[in-house]
């Protein structure tokens, strides 16, 4: 294996470090945004499916409170799929320029440069959470293996907004190989620091997550060198996000 969890946490610090600010800020409005806190399709039909059955309304006030948030359903969904998910990817690329240098506030909104890679991150996005959510219907644990095999997806996105998602999910696979419960293991790390964050009122979460942040970047640049070393991919295809 190419990391430990002291090692991508330590790194993450040193990054941090003179930094914290203008992370903050960009982790900040991309969780205002909802790229921090994703619209899934779980969810949102677990949400509704309570509506529908705990709030058993009768008459004109039931039936408009159920256009509302029938409304409420849908633009949060679009909102998701079209300005969310590529807020994700923008924010993974301006992290990972940020292990290098100072990079922009803009390059958040990475994605947005131009409609062809805006469309194609959107549908590789929209497949990725879509399958996800799919193989969660089958059951829980099938869900959650999946999301941990196309765990990098959104990051190599960022590095190419025009990879497809058959071969984004093919890297992913190979770079996930004999990883997925260490990574699995180093989400659930920072579940202290997040409840501890969550005690103050939630907004103590919002100081943990550029250090999660910027830990996870440490975590696809480490998958990254691993990916060249197997030979799956080359810098053609990977350009150490300078070519967008």
């Amino acid at each position: 294996m190419y990391w430990s969890r002291p090692l991508l946490k330590d790194n993450a610090k040193k990054v941090l470090s003179g930094n914290y600010w203008r992370v903050f800020a960009v982790c900040l409005l991309t969780s205002l945004l909802g790229g921090n806190f994703k619209f899934d399709f779980n969810f949102s039909t677990d949400q509704w499916n309570s509506f529908r059955y705990d709030y058993s309304l009768s008459g004109l006030f039931g039936s408009l409170v159920f256009g509302v948030f029938s409304v409420l359903f849908v633009v949060g969904l679009l909102w998701s799929i079209f300005v969310s998910n590529p807020v994700e990817v923008g924010q993974n690329r301006f992290m990972m320029e940020n292990r290098a240098g100072f990079p922009p506030v803009e390059s958040m909104f990475s994605a947005f440069r131009g409609k062809e890679q805006y469309l194609n991150v959107v549908k590789v996005m929209f497949q990725l959470r879509l399958e996800i959510f799919l193989w969660t219907l089958l059951c829980f644990i099938p869900g959650i293996y999946k999301s941990y095999q196309y765990y990098y997806v959104p990051y190599l996105l960022a590095e190419n907004p025009y990879m497809s998602y058959s071969r984004a999910k093919e890297l992913s696979i190979a770079m996930t190989n004999d990883e997925k419960m260490e990574i699995f293991v180093l989400d659930i790390s920072f579940f202290g620091w997040l409840f501890l964050g969550a005690m103050l009122c939630g907004v103590g979460v919002l100081f943990v997550i550029p250090y999660q942040q910027a830990t996870y970047a440490e975590l696809y640049a480490a998958a990254r060198t691993k990916a060249f070393a197997l030979g799956v991919t080359g810098p053609d295809e990977l350009a150490d996000f300078t070519r967008y």
